[in-house]
């Protein structure tokens, strides 16, 4: 691969989850029982051909917010994980009012808006959400949904 990778919200908790620990997947309410250790082991072979993962704000606070519904200790342990990730990520700005021009913010809220307003040209976008991977596609970016692959 390439390209720099953004990838979703859901699959960022994904990886930050299973990351602290696979066994954390099976307890976190907002990836069990749709995601699994093979579905982690999966999106993390993708990542670590990637030349760089690429965030915005948007993705990390959504992000935040979710890899938090978890009780203690799991949870300081994923915070911890997510410090380390954010340190090694690249952060990409996009101003919320930037986002909302994009036509599918209406649609879609702000930090799948984010994620259309950065530069598709040297981006691949890792998504299990229809409606992004679309939205994605009109824009022109490389993008993949990987829902085929985790669902069968």
């Amino acid at each position: 691969m390439s390209k720099a990778v953004v990838v979703d919200t859901n699959l960022l908790l994904l990886i930050l989850v299973g990351s602290t620990n696979p066994e954390y997947i099976k307890k976190h309410r907002r990836l069990y029982p749709v995601y699994n250790a093979r579905h982690f082991d999966l999106i993390l072979g993708l990542l670590v051909r990637a030349p760089k993962v690429i965030c915005t704000a948007h993705i990390l606070t959504e992000a935040s917010n979710l890899a938090r519904q978890i009780p203690d200790p799991m949870r300081s342990e994923i915070m911890a994980t997510f410090k380390r990730f954010i340190d090694l990520a690249e952060e990409r700005q996009v101003k919320g009012a930037q986002a909302t021009e994009q036509p599918s913010f209406l649609r879609l809220g702000l930090t799948d808006a984010a994620i259309l307003s950065l530069d598709p040209i040297d981006i691949q976008v890792l998504t299990v959400d229809h409606h992004l991977h679309l939205a994605a596609i009109e824009k022109g970016f490389d993008v993949q949904n990987l829902s085929p692959y985790l669902y069968e």
